[in-house]
């Protein structure tokens, strides 16, 4: 398994993934020249995408989705829900619905809905047992779905806000306490609750995702996500407009 996160933040996010020589990306919320490059940067070439996944439709992750479906012909896999919410939906060609379906292209695929003011989902890949679950854009995950996400190889996990920050900072009230609340997304604090409880024996790396800019830092989603895992688990942070490090798993 290969990933890299091309660039995550609420400007826009999306993140590469090999599997089973099979190569998709997890959204495709910025611009398209800059996910062209940062793909050429990792030498994939574009058209050599099999399919882009979606998670919801808010900009930041759906932002481009439809020029690579347009200029390359990438297939769009999507729910039903976020297709019918997407602006540019009568555009799109080869789209697939994921709604019932449990395996993409040999990957054995899961989903868990996000709670969010879209509808949505993360996910969970795995593939000759080797493991990615996804999950951002979530303000709380229902413990129903908790053992969908136990135990996996890597985990990239929102790690959105510090709540000391995002309640002190310039937003209007209102969109603060939608951003600490159970529609919006994860805290350093939820990130690292949900973490100590899913990472298993099995689990190597864990990345944190779409870090706010203005009420977050790297430093303090790291130090309180690290002190909630295992020293032998590796933490790594994406950054908004660069890419991550690589991770590569056999």
């Amino acid at each position: 398994m290969k990933v890299v996160v091309l660039g995550s933040s609420s400007a826009g996010n999306s993140t590469y993934v090999e599997m089973n020589n099979v190569k998709f990306l997890i959204d495709a919320g910025l611009q398209f020249g800059y996910l062209k490059d940062k793909l050429y940067d990792i030498n994939v070439d574009p058209k050599e995408l099999d399919f882009i996944i979606v998670t919801h439709a808010h900009i930041d992750h759906v932002r481009s989705i439809h020029s690579f479906n347009r200029v390359y012909g990438t297939k769009i896999f999507i729910s039903i829900d976020t297709l019918n919410e997407y602006s540019k939906k009568d555009c799109l060609k080869d789209v697939v619905l994921f709604d019932e379906l449990d395996n993409i292209m040999g990957i054995k695929f899961d989903k868990v809905p996000i709670s969010h003011d879209k509808k949505g989902y993360g996910f969970v890949f795995e593939y000759n047992n080797i493991s990615l679950a996804y999950m951002a854009d979530t303000g709380m995950i229902h413990s129903k779905f908790h053992d969908k996400f136990k135990n996996k190889t890597i985990y990239l996990f929102e790690s959105n806000h510090d709540v000391e920050m995002e309640m002190n900072g310039t937003k209007d009230q209102m969109t603060k306490l939608r951003n600490i609340g159970d529609e919006g997304h994860l805290s350093n604090e939820d990130c690292a609750m949900y973490l100590s409880h899913f990472v298993g024996n099995n689990t190597k790396i864990v990345m944190l995702i779409h870090i706010s800019d203005h009420d977050n830092t790297h430093e303090l989603a790291y130090n309180v996500n690290r002190d909630a895992l295992d020293d032998r688990i590796k933490l790594y942070i994406s950054n908004k407009d660069s890419l991550s490090e690589i991770i590569e798993i056999n």
